[in-house]
């Protein structure tokens, strides 16, 4: 049930490509869901409706997209891309994130976690990179996004591996006091 207010003739949508280039696989379905929400309060009743949507590249296939309330052409596109980069539905991530009060010690931290995965996952590793949000209270952040098929053999033998890793580095000097946070399947 949406809201529904008879006097709103115009909706505006300003920046929209920070919704299409946000960097999440997701970014795409999250603006298209949102631009065609709120396109949707523009017009009810008897009135008829104004949707301007503002944006420096306006040739996205997602505003054509909205623009032509096209959802077959969207899931088509989305799920061929998402095939194509290893993303779900098709495939399952797993998260790393180190944590720790000194940004030196994190970034070698996540450098020395990173190398020790691509030497027996390749490239399906990816990162270390500092997220969005790069420091939470005390704590500098860095992230390890680690892609794997569905198999459950693979699954299990990537968590040893980053327990394995994880004793590893917590018996270098300097780094015991590094937190990790594991997040399978996080989106």
């Amino acid at each position: 049930m949406g809201l529904d207010f008879d006097i709103v003739v115009l909706v505006g949508v300003l920046n929209a490509d920070q919704m299409l280039h946000f960097p999440d696989f997701r970014a795409p379905e999250r603006a298209f869901q949102l631009l065609l929400q709120v396109s949707g309060r523009a017009g009810r009743k008897q009135k008829q409706g104004r949707v301007l949507i503002q944006a420096y590249r306006m040739d996205h296939p997602v505003l054509d997209e909205v623009r032509k309330s096209n959802f077959q052409a969207f899931f088509q596109r989305e799920t061929q891309e998402r095939r194509a980069y290893d993303y779900p539905p098709f495939h399952r991530l797993i998260q790393l994130q180190l944590r720790h009060k000194k940004e030196p010690i994190v970034d070698k931290a996540g450098i020395f976690f990173a190398q020790a995965l691509k030497a027996s996952l390749g490239e399906r590793v990816m990162g270390p990179a500092t997220p969005g949000i790069a420091r939470i209270r005390t704590y500098y952040l860095r992230n390890i996004l680690i892609k794997l098929s569905k198999s459950g053999e693979q699954l299990e033998f990537t968590k040893k591996l980053i327990l394995q890793i994880q004793d590893h580095l917590r018996q270098q000097k300097g780094f015991s006091s590094v937190r990790l946070v594991v997040d399978v399947d996080p989106y």
